[in-house]
């Protein structure tokens, strides 16, 4: 009758440890409102920087370059932090960073779209 009992407790105790931490598991990169927030942020700038490509057959040097043409202005951060954009050669990235949980980065590229990764 021990055993079973033990045997029981055990597997209860483990059984709602593991609910415990499914329920507090953190978001991935790239899923919560601040990834959203960020993928709005840029979404103009996306649609900007592909018309732009679209007119001249290349991407500008910079993000400044498609204002006020191709939008009205650029956004220089996303959830207080700094955006990146960067042309490399017949491609660009562009990215933003925000934190919590841990460290996290998305960037859009033309060929991967977005890509999302993060440290804790």
């Amino acid at each position: 009758m021990k055993t079973s009992y033990k045997t029981f407790c055990f597997l209860f105790i483990t059984c709602l440890t593991f609910a415990a931490c499914s329920l507090f598991t953190p978001e991935p990169p790239g899923v919560g409102e601040k990834a959203e927030r960020g993928y709005a942020a840029l979404d103009p700038v996306i649609k900007a920087l592909e018309q732009y490509h679209a007119d001249k057959g290349t991407y500008p040097e910079t993000l400044e370059e498609l204002a006020p043409d191709y939008i009205s202005s650029t956004p220089t951060e996303v959830n207080d932090e700094s955006i990146n954009y960067a042309r490399s050669g017949e491609s660009y990235s562009l990215a933003f960073h925000y934190i919590g949980p841990g460290m996290n980065t998305c960037t859009y590229t033309p060929e991967n779209q977005w890509q999302c990764s993060g440290a804790y």
